[in-house]
C-alpha cells in the first residue's frame, strides 16, 4: 500500500483532490465563546481505493450500471460522499464527454446533513457548485436546481414524488428537459425506502422516456412500467453499511456464482481491527424479567389471543414494581460500572418500548435520583408527538427537557446530561462518541438491531472506551444472529421470480372482489391530463364498489384480502426496480390497488375489550441471566429476499383469558424432556389427521395450497388437544417460531396420507 501511496501520480491526486480543511465551531460550555478548530482531512485508504474503482468503471460503463458501497460505520461516509460527488461533478469519459449533468444526494433524513456540503466546499470554493434543498425548499425549488447549472443537489427522498407531478405538469421555466440530461444520484443509508414507491418517483422523475402526456392510455402505462427501473440516463450510488436483500438486489452486482454483492466493501471486521469503531457485543449482559399473573375479576371474557398479549406485555412493561426495579439496576450499573470511563464524561442511552414508557421511566429515574441525591446525573428523553398518561397530564419532549426539540441532541452533548432515554428516535443516525452503555428495552431485530447498537461504536479519542449493554428484551443469540450478515461481507443468494407476483395475482381475482371493468375505468381516469370532480365521482364508484364486495365477507377473509393486495403493491414495486416485468395489465391492477388501498378502511372489530384493571402482576424479579464478552466474531453473510407468496397470516384463534395468563406464565421457562415432547407431537398430528376439513383440503388443493390452510388449523388443533399435554401445547401456542418448525415437519406426511387416504405409521 505505500508503494502506491509514495507515488508522485497519487501523491499528486491525494493533494488536489482529496486533501482539504475541515471547520468545526467549538461552543465553550462555561464562557459561552465560540472557537473554530481546523483539521486536515486525508483519506483512509479504503475511501481512496471506492473513488479510484468507481471512476475507472464509469469510464468504462458511464452510466449503465449501479453501485453500492458497504461501508461499515466509522468508515467515514460523510467525507466518502463528498469525494465521490465532487469527482463525478467533473468526470469526463476518454472522449472528454461529460458523464453526468447533475449529481444529487439523497437521505432519507428530514434534516438534511450540512456536513457534506462544508466537506465538498472545502474541496473546491466554486460559486453555486452545490446546493442543499433545506426544509423551507419546495419541490418546485428542488425541480429548478435540476433544470440549473448547480452540478450538486443535497436533497431529502421524499421531495421526489412530488417532482414526478411537476414534470408530467409540462410546465418548464428554463427550457431545460430532464429526459435529456445524465444524473448520478448518491443515495446516503440505502434501505427500504428505496425500494418502493419513493425509488420510483426518482426513477421515473430522472427518465429518459418521452413526454408523459402527449402518449394515450397503453402508452402511459407502458411509460410507467419503462421508468420505474432502471434509466439509462441515470446511475445510482447507494451507501450503506447494512444492505437489506431488497438493497443488495436493487444495486448489487452478481458474482461468478450468482450472488449478488456490493461493488465496493468495508466490512464492520475491518473497521474493528483497524480500530476505528467498536465491538458492541463484547460486554453483553442480559436480563430476564419474571412475573406471575392473575385475574382481578371473576368473569372469564374471550379475548383474541394476539390483542390480548399485547396488552398484557405493555402492562408489565409500565408495571410501577417493575420499572422501579429496573430503573434501580440501571442507574447503579451506570455509576458503578460506566460513569468514570472518559474521564467521567461518560453517556448512556435507553431504549424504551414505547413513548408511555420513556415518560413514566423519565418519572422513575428523576425520583430515583433525588431521592439518592445523585446531583450529577442529568437526563433528557427523546419522542415524537404527545403522550398522556391519564386523562389530565399530557407529555412532551419538549416540556420535559424544558427546551426545543432541535436543542435535544446539542443540550445532551453538555457534562450535566447522562442519561438519553429515547422512544424510536435517535436510534439511527445519531453521532454521539461519549456514549458508552446502552440499556435495551425493547425487542430489536435484524438490520434495527444492528443500527441501534451501533450508536455505541463511535470511538472518543484521547480515551479507551468499552461499551456496556445490558439487555431486559433479547437474547445474546438473537443480537449476534441479527449482526452476523453485516460483520464481513454480505450476499444476497436467491433472487425474484415474476411468477410468484402472478400468484398473488390469481389469489386476489379468487376472492371475486375487484371487477375488471372497474380497473380499466379508474385507468382511464387516472391517465387523463386533468382529473375534474367527474371523474372523481367515476372513481369513488369503482373504489366503494369494491370496498362493498370486501366488508360482505367475514373478518378473517377481510383481513386476508387487504394483506394480499399490500403485499402485491409492495412485490410489483420492488419487481419493477429490478427486473424487465413488461406487462400492462399487471401495471393497470397496480394502479388500481394502490389507489384502492388508500380508499378503504376495513375496520378491526372484536379487539376493543380492555384489559386495564382486570388483571394483576406480581411478584416481579429481574434475573441476569447471561454476561457476554467475547464480541462479534460470527459471520453469516447470506440473506434472501422475501418471497411474495409467503403470506402467513396468523390467523387470532379465541381462548379463555385464563388460557391466555397461563400461557404467558408458563413461557416465561419450562422445560420437556424428549419423550414428553416426542408423545405430545404424535398426539397432535392425529388430531390433524382427524380434521375433516383438512382433509377436504387436501384432496381439493396442491401441497403448497394446503400448507396454508395446515397452518390456519394449528391453534385450533392445539387447543383441542391441550387436555392430553396442557405445558407443551401451551408453549407451542406461544411461540410462533417454534410451532411453524415442530409442526412443519408433519405438513407433507399428512397431505400425501390424508390425499391419498391412508394411515400413518406411528413412527418418527
Amino acid at each position: 500500500m505505500w508503494e502506491d501511496i509514495l507515488k508522485k501520480d497519487t501523491l499528486i491526486e491525494l493533494i488536489t483532490k482529496f486533501i482539504f480543511i475541515e471547520s468545526k465551531e467549538d461552543k465553550d460550555q462555561v464562557t459561552g465563546k465560540t472557537k473554530i478548530k481546523e483539521r486536515v482531512i486525508f483519506p483512509r485508504y479504503h475511501q481512496l481505493d471506492v473513488i479510484r474503482k468507481t471512476l475507472d468503471d464509469l469510464k468504462v460503463n458511464k452510466t449503465s450500471q449501479n453501485y453500492l458501497i458497504q461501508h461499515s460505520a466509522g468508515s467515514g461516509k460523510t467525507n466518502s460522499i463528498a469525494w465521490l460527488a465532487h469527482r463525478l461533478a467533473s468526470l469526463h469519459d476518454e472522449d472528454d464527454q461529460v458523464i453526468f449533468d447533475n449529481v444529487i444526494i439523497m437521505t432519507d433524513r428530514v434534516v438534511v446533513d450540512r456536513q457534506l456540503q462544508k466537506a465538498i466546499m472545502g474541496l473546491e470554493h466554486k460559486v453555486g457548485l452545490i446546493r442543499v434543498m433545506d426544509d423551507k425548499c419546495t419541490s418546485a425549488d428542488l425541480k429548478l436546481a435540476l433544470e440549473s447549472n448547480t452540478k450538486i443537489v443535497v436533497t431529502t427522498i421524499q421531495k421526489f414524488p412530488y417532482v414526478v407531478d411537476l414534470i408530467k405538469d409540462g410546465s418548464n421555466q428554463t427550457g431545460v428537459v430532464l429526459k435529456n440530461k445524465k444524473f448520478a444520484v448518491i443515495i446516503d443509508e440505502a434501505h427500504s425506502s428505496t425500494a418502493g414507491k419513493d425509488m420510483m418517483a426518482v426513477t421515473s422523475a430522472l427518465s429518459s422516456t418521452d413526454d408523459f402526456y402527449e402518449q394515450d392510455v397503453q402508452d402511459q402505462l407502458v411509460q410507467e412500467i419503462q421508468s420505474a427501473g432502471k434509466q439509462k440516463n441515470v446511475s445510482m450510488f447507494a451507501f450503506t453499511a447494512t444492505p437489506k436483500p431488497t438493497t443488495l438486489r436493487l444495486f448489487g452486482r452478481p458474482d461468478k456464482r450468482g450472488n449478488y454483492r456490493a461493488f465496493h466493501l468495508y466490512s464492520m471486521k475491518q473497521a474493528i481491527e483497524e480500530g476505528f469503531i467498536l465491538d458492541v457485543l463484547a460486554n453483553y449482559t442480559t436480563y430476564e424479567t419474571y412475573y406471575e399473573l392473575n385475574k382481578k375479576i371473576d368473569d372469564d371474557p374471550e379475548l383474541k389471543t394476539t390483542e390480548a398479549k399485547r396488552q398484557i406485555a405493555q402492562q408489565i412493561d409500565l408495571d410501577d414494581t417493575n420499572i422501579a426495579q429496573r430503573t434501580k439496576i440501571i442507574i447503579e450499573h451506570f455509576r458503578q460500572h460506566v460513569m468514570s470511563e472518559l474521564g467521567n464524561k461518560a453517556k448512556a442511552m435507553v431504549i424504551m418500548a414505547s413513548r408511555k414508557a420513556a415518560v413514566k421511566y423519565q418519572q422513575a429515574f428523576q425520583k430515583y435520583i433525588e431521592e439518592h441525591h445523585y446531583n450529577d446525573m442529568g437526563l433528557l428523553v427523546a419522542f415524537s408527538g404527545k403522550v398522556n398518561l391519564d386523562d389530565e397530564n399530557e407529555f412532551t419532549e419538549a416540556s420535559i427537557n424544558g427546551i426545543s426539540e432541535d436543542r435535544t441532541a446539542r443540550e445532551f452533548n453538555k457534562e450535566a446530561y447522562r442519561f438519553l432515554l429515547v422512544a424510536n428516535k435517535y436510534q439511527v443516525g445519531f453521532d454521539q462518541p461519549k456514549l458508552t452503555a446502552m440499556y435495551v428495552m425493547k425487542k430489536i431485530a435484524g438490520v434495527n438491531a444492528v443500527q441501534t447498537l451501533s450508536r455505541l461504536n463511535r470511538i472518543c479519542p484521547p480515551y479507551e472506551k468499552t461499551p456496556f449493554v445490558l439487555d431486559f428484551a433479547n437474547s445474546y443469540a438473537d443480537i449476534e444472529k441479527a449482526f452476523a450478515p453485516y460483520y464481513t461481507t454480505t450476499l444476497l443468494a436467491d433472487t425474484v421470480n415474476k411468477q410468484l407476483v402472478y400468484n398473488i395475482v390469481e389469489k386476489i381475482e379468487g376472492f371475486y372482489v375487484i371487477d375488471p371493468m372497474s380497473v380499466e375505468g379508474a385507468n382511464l381516469v387516472l391517465h387523463k391530463a386533468r382529473i375534474e370532480s367527474r371523474d372523481k365521482k367515476k372513481l369513488n364508484f369503482y373504489f366503494g364498489a369494491t370496498e362493498k364486495k370486501i366488508k360482505e365477507l367475514d373478518e378473517v377473509t377481510q383481513r386476508e384480502v387487504i394483506v394480499t393486495l399490500r403485499r402485491f403493491v409492495r412485490c410489483y414495486e420492488f419487481l419493477l426496480q429490478v427486473s424487465s416485468l413488461d406487462d400492462v395489465e399487471l401495471q393497470k391492477m397496480y394502479n388500481y390497488i394502490s389507489y384502492l388501498l388508500k380508499y378503504v378502511n376495513i375496520s378491526r372489530p372484536g379487539q376493543g375489550y380492555d384489559l386495564a384493571g382486570k388483571i394483576k402482576a406480581s411478584n416481579f424479579a429481574q434475573k441476569q441471566t447471561g454476561s457476554h464478552t467475547k464480541g462479534t466474531k460470527r459471520s453469516n453473510p447470506e440473506v434472501k429476499l422475501p418471497m411474495a407468496d409467503e403470506i402467513e397470516l396468523g390467523e387470532d384463534k379465541k381462548k379463555k383469558l385464563s388460557a391466555i395468563i397461563e400461557e404467558i406464565n408458563q413461557a416465561t421457562g419450562s422445560n420437556f424432556d424428549k419423550d414428553i415432547a416426542v408423545k405430545s407431537m404424535l398426539q397432535l398430528r392425529d388430531l390433524m389427521m382427524k380434521s375433516g376439513y383438512l382433509r377436504s383440503s387436501a384432496k381439493n388443493n396442491s401441497e403448497q395450497d394446503f400448507e396454508l390452510s395446515y397452518f390456519d388449523r394449528i391453534d385450533d388443533m392445539l387447543i383441542e388437544g391441550l387436555e392430553h399435554n396442557k405445558e407443551f401445547f401451551t408453549l407451542l401456542l406461544n411461540n410462533n417460531d417454534l410451532k411453524k418448525e415442530v409442526l412443519g415437519t408433519f405438513a407433507s406426511e399428512i397431505y400425501d396420507s390424508l390425499r391419498e387416504g391412508s394411515i400413518i405409521n406411528n413412527n418418527i
